[in-house]
């Protein structure tokens, strides 16, 4: 049986000596994995048209299990993505996370269509970094989670200015005058909390300009990084490049 399908790549493994193994993500939120035969020494464009990132109209066979991509008609490279390793490695992220939000057989629109938008959004000079933050913001709750960031999560002081950090020990933000309460909370700017609260309420489809200061862009992915490591026990493949790059950041 023959299938056509628009889809993303959303991860790539090899298989073999020539071989490797993509999952595309289709344009109804199921993801696919496919056999393909020959990549890594391809003359017909299968290795090139087969890379992480890739959106386009992937021809397919299956009749039980696996199928094998026949071709791939490229709708857009995101070549970009490649050439650049911080816009690559926070890109991955999202892959990564989306990936890992999805069950097994299970089909979810939502989670194409944020994805293709958080590519339409770097394509466009949306820093990755910001889209990763997006990324890991609208699937918590995919993850078993929630994090409170428009009031104090032990006064509910709702006045945006008093937050000074987040509790983990309470799941949300803290205030000035319940810091007491939790000396190891994660110290961040107002604008920080401000910031992801909008991100998190607003709908993709709503967001047009999204243009963050750098250091508080750092503090939403650092914040967000440790979130699902406490409370979902997660660690993302990407994350070891990403801490890599940004030590070396700080160094110099």
């Amino acid at each position: 049986m023959l299938i056509k399908q628009k889809g993303i790549i959303i991860k790539t493994v090899d298989y073999g000596e020539s071989d490797k193994i993509v999952t595309i993500l289709n344009e109804f939120g199921a993801k696919v994995p496919l056999m393909v035969r020959r990549a890594k020494k391809s003359k017909s464009g299968l290795q090139a048209n087969t890379q992480l990132f890739v959106y386009g109209l992937f021809i397919y066979s299956k009749w039980k299990g696996m199928g094998t991509l026949s071709s791939v008609d490229v709708i857009e490279q995101n070549y970009h993505l490649r050439l650049d390793i911080y816009e690559s490695s926070f890109a991955s992220l999202c892959t990564e996370v989306i990936d890992r939000s999805i069950e097994h057989e299970e089909v979810s629109q939502y989670s194409y269509d944020l994805l293709h938008f958080i590519l339409e959004k770097i394509k466009e000079g949306v820093s990755a970094q910001l889209m990763s933050v997006l990324a890991l913001l609208k699937c918590m709750t995919k993850f078993g989670f929630n994090a409170i960031f428009d009031k104090c999560i032990v006064t509910g002081n709702t006045s945006q200015s008093d937050l000074i950090g987040y509790s983990f020990k309470f799941g949300g933000a803290i205030s000035e005058s319940a810091r007491y309460e939790d000396p190891h909370a994660l110290i961040l700017s107002n604008k920080t909390l401000y910031l992801l609260d909008i991100l998190q309420k607003l709908p993709i489809h709503q967001m047009s300009t999204l243009r963050i200061h750098d250091h508080i862009v750092d503090e939403m992915s650092e914040l967000m990084l440790m979130l699902y490591s406490e409370y979902a026990g997660m660690y993302f493949k990407s994350q070891k490049l990403i801490n890599q790059l940004l030590r070396l950041d700080h160094l110099s």
